[in-house]
This record gives structure tokens, sequence and C-alpha cells, in this order.
């Protein structure tokens, strides 16, 4: 009786060893497929286009302009919308950024995004994101 108890242990820490090792290969793949390039529109649940109006903070004076100019809006989301985004869960938190970026539909913000931050989940720093922040930035400060 003791040669079956033991046999039967061993065999149930054998076949969970096994799922064991299943389930951290698992999160391998998982973490793998983050760090894969995604599209930024992605990150948005709706049609991106849909935005009607953005909010552009300064990280620098913390001075924030609006805009419901749809030309505008329209103009710099497909700047945007194919940039390619690399989520980084393990980047530090940064203490500042150069803008943040709220984008609103109807009066409801439903996005939201820095060159290091995508609706609060961290990425990769994008610098295209951050110089096309500053381009918009400076356009809102013109009209």
């Amino acid at each position: 009786m003791k040669k079956n108890t033991l046999h039967t242990i061993t065999c149930a820490l054998f076949v969970a060893l096994i799922l064991n090792s299943c389930q951290h290969s698992d999160l391998l793949k998982q973490a793998e497929s983050n760090k894969a390039p995604k599209a930024l529109e992605t990150f948005y649940s709706g049609d991106i286009t849909k935005i009607d109006s953005l909010e552009i903070m300064s990280g620098s004076d913390g001075y924030t302009k609006n805009t419901t100019d749809s030309r505008l809006i329209q103009d710099w989301i497909e700047k945007i919308r194919h940039l390619n985004i690399i989520l980084d869960p393990e980047l530090e938190d940064t203490s500042g950024v150069l803008f943040h970026v709220t984008m609103f539909k109807q009066g409801k913000a439903v996005f939201y995004m820095t060159p290091t931050d995508i609706n609060h989940q961290q990425i990769e720093p994008q610098d295209e994101l951050a110089d096309l922040m500053t381009e918009l930035y400076q356009t809102i400060y013109q009209l």
C-alpha cells in the first residue's frame, strides 16, 4: 500500500510540474505578443475618426489648449492612427511628459495619450508621436 501511495504522489507531482511548465510558457508567449507593434488606433475601442474634440496639455507649464476644428482633428488623427505602438508594462513610470492629449466624443473623454502612455498603459517612448503632439500644440496655439 505504501508503494501505491508513493507512486500516486510521484505521478501527481510530475503532472503538476508539467502543468506549471506549460503555464509559464503561455505567460512568456503572452509577454512576447504584447511586445508586437500595434497601430495606435487599435488601442481605441471605437472608430477613432469619430473624435469631435481634442484637448492638449503642455507638460512643461500645464497650459491646456482645446479644439473642435473637425478638419484639424481629422488631419491629426490621420497622422497618428497608424503609428506603431509597443506596450511596455515594465517601463518605469516617468515623472513628466511633453504633452497629454485627451480625445473627446460628444463631450466625453474617450481616449488619452502621451508619448509614453496610451490609455494609462505604459508604451515604449514614441518620438514620432511626441513630434506630432508638438506640431498639434503649435497649430492650435496659432488659431
